[in-house]
């Protein structure tokens, strides 16, 4: 979900102790910049979300200090494409992106899903099946390639993913897609009373991965994501990746089963 940066306006850091400092970047201040998207991305969390801890935690381990704000997404997009800022902390790889980042590798998988209102049965196996469909997508959200372009599908677009579950709700929407924990983040926090009214249907659209980006106006570019791979590889090994993932999950509602 996004909300407006005067919604937000105040600034999320991701500062904290340099360990295992690289010689070549130890101490460069990084810009990082991105949009609101809980559970992942919002100063409101606990270390600013999900995927803000697991970044600043590499990248302080890789020798960064970082200094990062939210900005709705285009601005953020544009602002890393164009060197203003070095970082975008979540991002989808797309061959489009591919021109203005360089990406990590993943550092979390999204699972993409459908959801529905209870009752409402939507039978789904292929995109055509979803024809005739009203569906809840964010604006300017890359979810899939074929969803994306899919000429039959009646796709609704809004600025939030609490918009769309709010419509799903009055029944003026019929199927929403996103991020499995991003939508059971919001049921949590803004509706946790009509939980029972939302299925998720039984096949996800995808798993997409989740990415560092780095802008390619930065001459280090190739440096600072091999430097936050090996971050993360240690992280993982050490159990400091699990214990940040577990703390940002483990509160989410649980969907009931489809009926």
């Amino acid at each position: 979900m996004r909300k407006t940066v005067a919604a937000r306006s105040r600034r999320w850091m991701l500062t904290g102790l340099l360990l295992l400092a690289s010689p070549l970047l130890h101490g460069e201040v990084l810009q990082v910049t991105g949009s609101l998207w809980s559970p992942y991305v919002d100063g409101d969390l606990p270390n600013g979300g999900l995927a803000a801890d697991l970044v600043r935690t590499a990248l302080n381990r890789a020798g960064f200090e970082v200094n990062a704000n939210i900005e709705t997404w285009s601005r953020a997009y544009e602002g890393v494409a164009v060197g203003v800022y070095d970082v975008v902390p979540a991002i989808w790889q797309t061959p489009a992106r591919e021109a203005d980042l360089i990406f990590s590798n993943p550092y979390l998988l999204n699972d993409i899903i459908f959801m529905s209102r209870r009752g409402v049965l939507v039978e789904y196996q292929t995109l055509s099946d979803l024809s005739g469909y009203r569906i809840g997508v964010v604006r300017d959200y890359a979810y899939d390639e074929k969803f994306d372009s899919h000429p039959d599908l009646i796709r609704i677009a809004n600025g939030h993913l609490i918009q769309n579950l709010l419509l799903l709700r009055q029944d003026r929407l019929d199927v929403v897609v996103g991020d499995k924990w991003a939508l059971l983040h919001e049921i949590s926090r803004f509706m946790p009373e009509d939980l029972g009214y939302f299925r998720a249907l039984d096949k996800p659209l995808a798993r997409r991965a989740l990415r560092l980006g780095v802008s390619r106006k930065n001459p280090k570019a190739q440096e600072i994501v091999a430097a936050f791979d090996q971050a993360i590889a240690a992280m993982r090994e050490d159990g400091t990746y699990d214990d940040i993932v577990r703390r940002h999950t483990a509160g989410l509602a649980k969907l009931p089963e489809r009926r």
